[in-house]
């Protein structure tokens, strides 16, 4: 029977031919679940926000007044501060986590519509206006400054304290740090905006509080919608202005829930982008605009006129413009200018140089000396930030005069946010919609870092002490030692990109069009590659043979 049987097939004995590995279905697999993710935590970092908001009055939510039929809705559940302090560390977590992820899901292929970004970043600030404002007293400021121009008193030379001391009952419920003793510091387009929410908000604080956070959410979405019309029609790009900026929890927590009129400023600083392609006129009055919000805008008037320095009418017609915008606001407000400068003096929680001039200037100098010497180096970090952010930060991928002007624009901004003393997680707005208009680099993680640092030291949000005492001095070692070293840190970051690479430099003449946008450039001293193996696709190659031959043709001659 043995032998009768058969012999077995060669083709039974051969292995199985092994199916080819799709290693871009597996990366477009990876960046849709990331992509996924990113969509989670950002949406329960939103949840978050409005469950605190619906607590009612808290460590991180101000006294408004009482609820109405009418939103923000809330209940008076007085939580206390160690759940509240929980809440919004988690806010900052999972949205952290969210542009993490979703910045590395756009690098492995994950491509959601932007339209539909847009509209999820509305339906996030939608209901976030169905709650009252948190994290912060700033809106208390904003209503009681607005109130006194109604009433006719000059808000540039009242202190809300001042004014309270009238019986007003908006400046009653106004008597809050940090600017209670301070009149206002904002330009006159955000007195315009809160005299109209006072005018139609009468005297409840509540009301005028509300108005103003719909006039900063609509300006919030205004700016996504615009710089989606930036981003141009690369679909990565869309999908990242989106997710720099309206799916962005850590920046909704600083504009959105806790509003500030920071959103309005950065509003027309976009749109001055936008104009910047169509008139140089509109580009005038949109930064004179977003000057007469903040004057320290006004600093983006250099990298806006250097854009349009070969278009010598343009550029007259947005100096006229914009000059002229602003001294007929700030001519009948010059109290506005001097307040402002008379804050910039100061140093903000969560900065390094607070810590510096107590150890070691006043040691040294003296109070005022140390102070003169703190500015003096302050000064001297920005400017060489800036000549560190210049040579780092990557080129332009097109020739496009919004994204070659954001470049310069981003450099400016950063080296200000990184180098100064007084800073808050909200003046980090202008930062990020610049940021959108760049290509992605090493910097969108020193960014979102250095928001979500500036952001813990204002948790919970009200200046108030905390209970238990623990929980109190945790969150004062965290505000004074913790983030102050870890902002150092951010500074040796940005040393050691510019010691490892210089992305702006231009490659070597045959590895030229082998760099991708975005990409990392050859580090200086290093041999060119050995051979097409090394390129990362066809065209790749293709390209570098073309040089290869034009290079040899030109030795020929």
């Amino acid at each position: 029977m043995q032998g009768n049987a058969a012999a077995p097939s060669p083709l039974e004995d051969s292995p199985a031919p092994r199916r080819p590995v799709d290693a871009g279905g597996r990366r477009r697999a990876a960046g849709r679940a990331l992509g996924i993710s990113a969509l989670v935590c950002c949406t329960g970092s939103v949840l978050l926000m409005i469950v605190s908001g619906l607590l009612g009055p808290s460590s991180t939510e101000p006294v408004f007044g009482s609820a109405r039929l009418l939103p923000p809705w809330f209940w008076t559940a007085h939580p206390p501060d160690a759940l509240v302090c929980a809440l919004v560390a988690l806010v900052l977590v999972l949205g952290t986590a969210a542009v993490v992820t979703g910045l590395a899901a756009v690098r492995r292929g994950w491509s959601p519509r932007p339209r539909t970004l847009l509209l999820c970043g509305g339906a996030a600030v939608m209901g976030l206006l169905c709650v009252p404002p948190v994290g912060t007293t700033d809106p208390l400021n904003y209503a009681v400054y607005g109130r006194m121009a109604t009433l006719g008193v000059d808000p540039y030379r009242t202190t809300p304290w001042a004014f309270a001391q009238g019986g007003d009952p908006i400046g009653h419920l106004a008597l809050a740090e940090p600017w209670l003793h301070f009149p206002s510091v904002y330009g006159p387009l955000v007195t315009m905006t809160e005299w109209a929410a006072s005018a139609a908000g009468g005297t409840s604080m509540l009301r005028t509080v509300w108005l103003l956070s719909v006039l900063n959410g609509a300006a919030f979405v205004a700016t996504g919608a615009l710089l989606l019309k930036l981003a141009g029609p690369d679909p990565a790009r869309r999908v990242r202005s989106q997710l720099l900026w309206t799916l962005n929890p850590v920046l909704i927590w600083n504009l959105v829930a806790g509003p500030h009129i920071d959103t309005l400023g950065t509003l027309f600083v976009v749109a001055a982008f936008w104009a910047l392609r169509r008139s140089g006129a509109a580009t005038g009055l949109m930064l004179g605009a977003a000057t007469a919000v903040k004057i320290t805008l006004g600093i983006l008037a250099l990298p806006l006129a250097w854009s349009m320095r070969h278009d010598r009418r343009r550029l007259a017609a947005a100096v006229a413009v914009g000059v002229l915008v602003v001294v007929v606001g700030y001519g009948f407000t010059p109290h506005a200018v001097l307040n402002a400068v008379r804050v910039s003096g100061q140093s903000a929680v969560g900065s390094p140089w607070p810590l510096l001039l107590r150890k070691l200037l006043v040691p040294v100098f003296g109070a005022a000396g140390g102070k003169a010497v703190m500015a003096l180096l302050e000064i001297t970090l920005m400017a060489v930030l800036v000549v560190l952010l210049r040579a780092t930060l990557p080129l332009a991928a097109d020739d496009d005069i919004a994204q070659r002007a954001a470049r310069p624009a981003l450099v400016l901004v950063a080296a200000y946010l990184l180098g100064t003393a007084y800073v808050r997680p909200w003046y980090d707005g202008v930062a990020w919609v610049l940021l959108a208009l760049v290509p992605r680099s090493w910097f969108d993680l020193v960014l979102l870092a250095h928001t979500t640092l500036m952001t813990m030291p204002f948790v919970p949000g009200l200046p108030y002490v905390l209970h238990p005492h623990r929980l109190n001095v945790l969150v004062l070692q965290v505000g004074y030692r913790i983030v102050p070293a870890l902002q150092v840190l951010l500074l040796l970051t940005v040393l050691c990109v510019y010691a490892r690479r210089r992305p702006g430099a231009r490659p070597p003449l045959l590895l030229r069009g082998t760099r991708r946008a975005g990409g990392r450039a050859p580090a200086r001293g290093a041999a060119p590659p050995a051979g097409p193996a090394v390129l990362d696709s066809r065209r790749d190659v293709r390209t570098a043979g073309a040089r290869l031959t034009l290079f040899f043709d030109r030795r020929r001659r």
